[in-house]
């Protein structure tokens, strides 16, 4: 019995690859930070369908929570064999106009949060001698788009932190997996989408993202498609590193492969809304998907 361990698994990612690894057998431990007034979806299935599916209480945030957590998945099941990493907040914001004490949160939870998680398991799973971390990062991983620097950095940094443990942890029989998705229908698009952006020398920018996370509503990929990529990485005999989700991820990754980095960055040149789009349509695919989940 594989022995899973999910963070942020209130809604979006989390809520669905709980869902399908329990359901292929999986023994779940579902986390988030208040499980109290979140995971009815969860417990509902978990008595429906018979899942061995438990919601637990985990702040990534809190080191002591974080160790509460972990040690009570070692005492009830004696073993984590996969954690994946999943919650994330979203800052959507200039670098010049972002509020340090906001910025420190987002790295608290996106790059600490994670790291906080695989201290924690490490010890584990080197004792066992396997173990897999599955760390979810984005697009945005990749390339950073403007008024995604604070977001994109901190998914930069967990790709380096990954990085970095698989190459430590591949004599141990540990296995470390980066996810990137693309736009998927989470709550972290509705705020996307939601922002206010005023009228601040950064406001072109930040409205044509805010343009591309509300168009992306209606078109992006549910969850579960990231929950089937979860799965299949965790099966696959190839073992790669990095696999990517959502039908726009291709395009955006291959769309900036093609450019150097001084026609991205002139993507932020004076021009129209309908040159900017036009020109993003042109590399990225006809939505101009230069966004990110």
């Amino acid at each position: 019995m594989t022995v899973t361990l999910i963070t942020g698994a209130s809604t979006g990612i989390g809520e669905a690859t709980a869902l399908h690894l329990a359901r292929m057998g999986h023994t779940v431990y579902a986390s988030m930070r208040t499980p109290d007034s979140s995971g009815d979806v969860l417990r509902a299935a978990a008595q429906e369908e018979r899942l061995d599916l438990e919601v637990m209480r985990l702040d990534v945030d809190d080191s002591t929570s974080v160790a509460s957590a972990v040690g009570d998945v070692m005492e009830r099941s004696g073993r984590i064999d996969v954690l994946v990493n999943n919650a994330g907040i979203l800052k959507l914001t200039s670098v010049e106009e972002a509020p340090l004490e906001e910025a420190k949160a987002v790295f608290e939870t996106n790059v600490f949060g994670a790291l906080r998680m695989m201290q924690a398991v490490l010890p584990e799973m080197r004792e066992q001698g396997s173990g897999t971390i599955v760390n979810m990062s984005s697009v945005a991983g990749r390339l950073v788009s403007p008024g995604h620097g604070i977001y994109a950095a901190t998914k930069y940094a967990l790709e380096a932190l990954s990085e970095a443990v698989a190459i430590e942890t591949r004599r141990l029989g540990i296995r470390v997996i980066v996810i990137e998705p693309g736009f998927i229908s989470t709550p972290i698009l509705d705020k996307g989408g939601a922002v206010e952006v005023g009228d601040g020398p950064y406001a072109v920018h930040l409205k044509r993202m805010q343009s591309l996370y509300s168009n992306a509503r209606g078109g992006a990929d549910p969850p579960s498609a990231v929950a089937e990529v979860i799965a299949d990485a965790l099966d696959d005999p190839t073992r790669r590193f990095r696999y990517i989700a959502g039908k726009d991820a291709p395009p955006v990754l291959n769309g900036r492969a093609r450019m150097t980095d001084e026609e991205w960055i002139d993507m932020g040149r004076e021009m129209t809304d309908e040159e900017y789009f036009a020109e993003s349509g042109r590399r990225f695919g006809a939505d101009g998907g230069a966004g990110t989940e």
